[in-house]
């Protein structure tokens, strides 16, 4: 069973997919029509989708949305791309704004609708229900964004395993704060070996297309642009000249620029082809290894945040054991404290009831040897003849260590009024941070098996389509060449003819 984020139906078995799911279904974008935005005036364009006996209109813009829903909804497959949104030096460049240029207009409804036929056929985003809904004709595409499944999603798919730790009533304050969040530059500790290897092959492949072979195959284009132009000026000044001449001569030159007619026109047509059989392919699968890139760094952002969560939860690990170690040692010592507290009090009874029974025999024997005395106690004015007894002086450090342990006191409930109350409020927290810890581990590593199953099943469906693709591309580019340089043999071979008939 592959991992979802969200749960969707594979099969919703609406309308739209029944019709994408027919024998030789294809979407279609078959116009594009400038429309204005009432309020503000601005213009835009919609392209015209068409699938079966359906139709309906989407903006560029809408197109942007639709794609990066469907990154959020499925951050570990390959999402196909779209054509890039041409930037300010592009309109800059131009005479006119981009958004007018019929070939800029061509070249989008030829990648948009390559785009929706690779989701269609995708087995995972082809039965999404919102792609079925963006095909719809009567939904406003708006009200789709606002609503579930894209409404509850957050913008970081990372932070997903937080909506699901709030469904087992964990705090979602304490699920914010102790659940880690990686960066890029994270070093794994056990990296997958596969997804290395991925890695380091897609890299290459991306930097190699975009740096080198799509680079290449525009300037290519470029300069048969410009050879075009030149063949259309040189054909021009080859009927100018033929009409200089006569005879046998005007209609070998005539014919001549007749070749280097059929040159330009053929020349305008090869770069029309590769630009739409070869060049546009390439820019896509340039794309397609940047975004290649980007779910593989979803990935390994999944794993390093496996590996942070296991780190904390091992700290926190730690910590418990620190708190509990100094709990036992405290009630040890609160124990034998109690016990010493005891003993010292039945000692000190002891002590004071031996004392009091010999006070008490001693009393009873000056009596006895001295009756004088012992009349004089019974004789309560008897006492005033007796001179006074002299009090014991106190020790002169009492008042200042009374003192120093009244700061000490205040100081230590400045510092904690409760370290026991305080360590055991730790030791709480520490069980409620380690619960939430354990789960998300729990959670975290599921979707990381999921993501790597579900990422490398994708990958490999890719690569199966990639090397179809190149092949297709291949042979469209031998086609094109193998026809130009047929139509160019034929025109100058009928130019030849009409030299040869040339009298010498």
């Amino acid at each position: 069973m592959t991992h979802r984020f969200v749960d969707i139906k594979p099969n919703c078995g609406c309308h739209i997919e029944r019709a994408l799911f027919r024998d030789e279904s294809y979407i279609y974008i078959t116009g594009a029509e400038k429309q204005s935005d009432s309020p503000s005036g601005k213009s835009y364009i919609t392209y015209h989708i068409r699938i079966g006996d359906i139709e309906t209109r989407r903006r560029y813009s809408e197109f942007e949305s639709f794609r990066k829903a469907l990154t959020l909804l499925h951050p570990a497959l390959i999402v196909p791309p779209i054509p890039e949104k041409h930037s300010l030096v592009d309109y800059a460049a131009l005479q006119t704004r981009v958004k007018d240029d019929l070939p800029m207009i061509e070249k989008r409804k030829r990648m948009l609708q390559t785009f929706l036929n690779r989701v269609a056929k995708h087995p995972e985003l082809g039965r999404d229900h919102v792609f079925h809904r963006f095909l719809e004709n009567s939904v406003n595409w708006a009200d789709v964004l606002q609503s579930p499944p894209l409404s509850t999603l957050p913008k970081d798919p990372l932070r997903m395993i937080q909506q699901q730790l709030q469904t087992h009533t964990y705090s979602p304050i304490l699920s914010s704060n102790l659940i880690p969040t990686p960066s890029a530059a994270y070093q794994l500790k056990n990296p997958d070996p596969r997804f290395e290897e991925t890695e380091k092959f897609t890299f290459r492949i991306a930097n190699y297309m975009s740096n080198n072979l799509d680079k290449s195959q525009r300037k290519v284009i470029r300069r048969l642009g410009e050879l075009a132009n030149d063949y259309a000026e040189l054909g021009a000044v080859y009927n100018g000249f033929s009409l200089n001449e006569t005879g046998a001569v005007a209609n070998a030159i005539e014919k001549i620029g007749q070749a280097v007619d059929a040159s330009y026109t053929e020349t305008a047509q090869m770069v029309t082809s590769l630009e739409g059989e070869f060049a546009e392919p390439i820019q896509e699968h340039a794309q397609f290894a940047q975004i290649i890139k980007e779910v593989l760094k979803f990935r390994h952002l999944k794993h390093a945040q496996v590996e942070l969560i296991e780190n904390a939860l091992n700290n926190k690990k730690e910590t418990l054991d620190n708190l509990q170690s100094m709990e036992n040692e405290a009630r040890r010592l609160e124990e034998a404290m109690t016990r010493e507290r005891t003993m010292s009090g039945l000692q000190a009874a002891a002590v004071d009831e031996t004392e009091g029974m010999g006070q008490s025999i001693a009393e009873e024997q000056q009596q006895a040897d001295n009756p004088q005395s012992s009349r004089q106690q019974r004789d309560p004015y008897s006492t005033l003849a007796q001179p006074p007894r002299r009090t014991t002086r106190t020790s002169w450090t009492g008042a200042p260590m009374k003192v120093i342990s009244a700061v000490g006191h205040t100081l230590q409930n400045m510092i904690d009024v409760n370290p026991e109350a305080t360590r055991r409020n730790q030791i709480g927290m520490s069980k409620d941070a380690i619960a939430v810890l354990q789960k998300a581990l729990d959670i975290s590593r599921k979707d990381l098996g999921g993501i790597s199953s579900e990422l490398q099943a994708d990958i490999d469906r890719f690569q199966k389509e990639k090397i179809q693709n190149m092949r297709d591309m291949l042979i469209a580019y031998a086609k094109i060449h193998i026809r130009y340089c047929q139509k160019n043999l034929e025109c100058w071979q009928e130019a030849r003819a009409e030299v040869d008939k040339i009298p010498i």
